[in-house]
């Protein structure tokens, strides 16, 4: 048994024989939630292939929930969608890197060609990883004892709507991250065919991401997304603070890695306008607590990897941060 499971929830025309490639020389397991009419006529090398129709979610949980004894025994656990493309080396860095940071929830950037719904999820070409608010279900990669801790939100969801900002309010800042040094493509058109499955059960995919944030008090515009930090691809930590010199390192190394994106104007304004929203207050105004503490919060969190996350330059009172810091966190 390795430490790793990919849970793919698959049918007929997945794309998840690519990812199980050369699967003797990788760190994790791999299983199937099948949603096919027949059984898969190829799963060798499955820890299980576990037969559900419908939905992605439902039939996830009821996977889940089958075969939990199972996957209660590894580390850590990925269910990506089935039209993924990727190669098994990068799924096995992305999996050691979760556990070498000791990540919570975690995904896999999408390459600059893919598909997608939200600009941050795309890979960012001045950053290794970088620590957010935000993990798209797409291909959410989480902690056994994370995936435990969500498991109870999957209950009545058929399109996953609203569940991104819901599972990320169950970690701590440097516990997120989107991982760029691993992206996968995403080939088909946002949507598909679980829509399909929404609209059967007359709850269209926005009102259920109404109700999950209504029942669990997520008050923020769906598109609020925002770094918070990262690692560059030299190694330098980098995150958002108080001053000024951080919210301009942050924008620089953005900007620089949505150049030749295909995002509309109105896109890239909005995603770099959250940044500087964040920075200087909050989405409602006053901020709750100086940004100097995010630097605090991940200094603690990333300690066990040898991450620290500097000073910057311009001279503010340390001494005070560091204090109040130790004085909420202790």
């Amino acid at each position: 048994m390795k430490p790793y499971l990919a849970l793919f929830r698959s049918g007929p025309n997945s794309l998840h024989p690519h990812a199980v490639e050369r699967l003797d020389r990788q760190n994790f397991d791999y299983a199937l939630s099948w949603f096919g009419d027949e059984a898969p006529k190829m799963a060798e090398g499955a820890v299980f292939v576990h037969l559900q129709k419908g939905a992605k979610w439902p039939g996830l949980e009821q996977t889940i929930a089958a075969n939990w004894d199972t996957i209660q025994k590894y580390k850590y656990i990925w269910l990506p969608d089935d039209d993924l493309l990727c190669v098994p080396e990068d799924v096995s860095r992305m999996f050691a890197i979760c556990d070498d940071l000791q990540l919570e929830l975690a995904q896999p950037a999408l390459t600059r060609d893919s598909y997608f719904s939200h600009a941050i999820t795309l890979q960012h070409s001045a950053f290794q990883l970088r620590f957010t608010n935000f993990v798209e279900i797409m291909a959410p990669i989480l902690s056994v004892d994370m995936l435990g801790r969500i498991f109870h939100t999957l209950s009545g969801s058929i399109s996953g709507y609203g569940l991104d900002p819901v599972w990320a309010r169950y970690c701590e800042l440097g516990r997120v991250a989107i991982i760029d040094d691993t992206p996968v493509k995403h080939t088909r058109p946002v949507g598909g065919p679980n829509y399909a499955f929404s609209k059967k059960a007359g709850l269209a995919p926005a009102h259920e991401d109404w109700l999950a944030s209504a029942k669990h008090f997520v008050e923020i515009p769906a598109d609020y997304q925002i770094n918070l930090a990262g690692l560059l691809q030299n190694g330098d930590p980098i995150c958002l603070g108080s001053t000024g010199s951080e919210i301009n390192a942050m924008l620089k190394a953005i900007i620089g890695s949505c150049n030749g994106l295909q995002m509309s104007a109105l896109q890239l304004t909005r995603y770099l306008s959250n940044h500087f929203t964040y920075w200087a207050g909050s989405e409602y105004g006053h901020a709750r607590y100086p940004r100097a503490m995010l630097r605090v919060v991940l200094n603690r969190a990333l300690q066990h990897a040898g991450i620290r996350f500097p000073a910057p330059p311009e001279q503010i009172d340390e001494a005070a941060v560091q204090s109040a810091g130790n004085e909420q966190l202790s």
